[in-house]
């Protein structure tokens, strides 16, 4: 059976994120069109579809760490803060983004909520996840040598 770990992660993110487009509840929040994704950014995302890139990549991180919450996924997509003179500090990203995704996530019925712990996913999302992974490996299996085994 062909699991996340077997698929480039890009390719894997970007044929969630298509899937993401087509889904109804997956929507990017109107407060979060013009927002930066974080301290370290001087503005906001210039991928159009960026929100669907986002919500399939936390899908993918709290497959393959099992249970995750906002802090961490923060934490995750952060970097360094430029401070001029001062040498760089990491910062963490925007907790809005990280929230809503995870809040739409589990309302589309790919993530339940623990409680004190974070999130983790459900049958749904990971069945989703390795169908989705079967449907990149049929679709690369060209381009990657070694993959006729899946």
């Amino acid at each position: 059976m062909t699991t996340v770990y077997d698929v480039p992660a890009k390719e894997l993110i970007d044929e969630i994120a298509k899937k993401f487009e087509k889904d109804t509840t997956i929507e990017m929040p109107e407060a979060n069109v013009y927002s930066k994704t974080g301290l370290n950014r001087e503005s906001p995302p210039s991928n159009k579809n960026w929100w669907y890139v986002r919500c399939a990549s936390i899908l993918r991180k709290i497959y393959i760490s099992n249970v995750i919450g906002a802090e961490r996924l923060r934490e995750e997509y952060g970097g360094k803060q430029n401070r001029g003179s001062k040498p760089h500090r990491a910062k963490a990203g925007s907790g809005t983004i990280a929230r809503r995704a995870v809040q739409q996530l589990e309302k589309a019925g790919y993530v339940s909520k623990i409680k004190g712990k974070g999130r983790r996913l459900t049958p749904k999302g990971r069945s989703f996840l390795d169908n989705t992974s079967k449907e990149v490996i049929d679709n690369i299996k060209d381009y990657y040598p070694g993959l006729e085994k899946y």
